[in-house]
């Protein structure tokens, strides 16, 4: 359990990180079309093309990088999102800067039969930390579909990552596409947004609503209010079990279908997952774990169906493997939030992880303080006498065991109601830092 405890306290300062800057080029808008980041004098990374002939354009490519084994490259495409897209890319590896011409299959990248297919004039250089590379690329080939005509307009892409024995790895963090497409004719300045994942969007918004909201009520309505409601009944049953099935039921269908989800957005399981940089590597178990919440949040209702009657000898048997389902699968949900917060594709600040983390925190507390209630309660059930003597500024009064009951148990009720406002609030918050992101 130490690295829970390390995760816990240190996360949320696990996702700063210091990049190395560049200054902007004082020739864009004037003889030079430029894509950046730029923040006033501060870039992180620096495009540039200017034509040279109606068939021949020029790109210099300057972006910090992490290592002397990285890459950057720029991509044409047609939408706002990636796949499909012609490539080109500038790569070191081993002190040499070579560039090569590739495309995107999906949410792969491969480089073309022939590497240098449209690229001339390459050169470039790695200067600590800032990757350097110049080259020009034929405007098009007639009869190559994957290598993009520049004559038309199209978004253009950044990404960068690091090489494994000179070839390109996943990027390390969320590409930046252009707002709109580009005309490389004209000497234009565009900025950049990060490559958007709606659908990552969809699957987190609906595991959250499950987890931190939905199943902390479910979880708290049957732990905690079988003794507070001990006679109310809905649709014909004690009050507690018709709410509990219902928030459980719930969690399931969104769980389910947010499993489907990502399962459809990353085409099956995500082998090579890429965590935020700057972010802890526990964000690459989110992939098993989600799948390990799904599992047991599908066998729990499946065992609930052929639960024994509760008068059966076995019954504490089901109870208690019905429970330890449960807790598992929302304490494994929790986590696993946590370490979907450290994802490059969650695209989200250190502060939902802090969310998270202080979700778990609140939780764990408002549920010690009444099983430290309920146990002191069953203690003193088994020793209480006929009556409760109390003091008062007046002189002495007694109060009946029913009468201490009723104040108990209006008590737990505010906790309940308490509990679900908090829980609301903690939902609420991470779908807000995760859509807003």
């Amino acid at each position: 359990m130490l690295w829970l405890i390390g995760v816990v306290f240190l996360a949320p300062v696990c996702h700063a990180q210091t990049v190395a800057s560049l200054p902007p080029d004082p020739a864009c808008d004037v003889t030079k079309g430029c894509f950046s980041d730029c923040a006033g004098s501060q870039c992180s990374f620096l495009v540039t093309w200017r034509t040279i002939s109606n068939a021949q354009i020029v790109f210099e490519i300057t972006s910090a990088v992490s290592s002397a084994e990285s890459w950057a490259a720029i991509a044409f495409s047609g939408d706002r999102a990636m796949g499909s897209d012609s490539v080109v890319a500038c790569v070191a590896s081993g002190g040499v800067i070579a560039a090569e011409s590739g495309y995107t299959d999906g949410r792969s990248y491969r480089s073309l039969s022939n590497k240098n297919l449209g690229l001339t004039a390459v050169a470039g250089s790695l200067v600590g930390s800032i990757l350097n590379c110049s080259l020009t690329r034929t405007m098009a080939i007639p009869g190559q579909q994957e290598f993009y005509d520049l004559q038309q307009n199209w978004h253009i892409l950044f990404a960068r990552g690091q090489t494994s024995s000179g070839t390109p790895t996943k990027h390390s963090e969320s590409p930046v596409i252009s707002s709109q497409e580009v005309d490389f004719q004209l000497t234009s300045t565009l900025a950049g947004a990060a490559v958007s994942y709606p659908l990552v969007k969809a699957h987190g918004s609906l595991m959250i609503f499950a987890w931190v909201f939905v199943a902390s009520i479910g979880i708290f309505d049957a732990r905690y209010m079988k003794t507070i409601w001990p006679d109310s009944t809905l649709f014909g049953q004690k009050v507690w079990f018709p709410i509990h099935r219902i928030c459980m039921g719930t969690v399931l269908s969104l769980t389910v279908t947010s499993f489907i989800i990502i399962f459809v957005e990353v085409g099956g399981y995500a082998h090579n997952i890429s965590v935020a940089a700057g972010s802890i590597v526990y964000g690459r178990y989110h992939p098993i774990l989600g799948i390990i919440v799904t599992t047991l949040a599908v066998i729990n209702p499946i065992m609930a169906l052929f639960r024994c009657a509760p008068d059966h000898e076995k019954r504490p048997i089901f109870n208690f493997a019905h429970r330890l389902c449960g807790i598992s699968a929302h304490i494994i949900a929790a986590l696993t939030i946590i370490f979907g917060t450290y994802l490059e594709k969650s695209q989200v600040t250190g502060s939902a992880s802090a969310v998270a983390i202080a979700y778990i925190w609140v939780f764990m507390i408002v549920n010690i303080v009444l099983e430290v209630y309920l146990m002191i309660k069953r203690r003193a059930a088994t020793g209480q006498s006929g009556n409760i003597e109390l003091v008062s500024e007046g002189g002495r009064y007694s109060q009946s065991p029913e009468g201490l009951r009723e104040v108990e148990d209006f008590a737990v009720k505010c906790a309940f109601g308490t509990q679900i406002l908090l829980m609301f609030v903690f939902a609420l918050t991470l779908l807000v830092l995760l859509n807003i992101g």
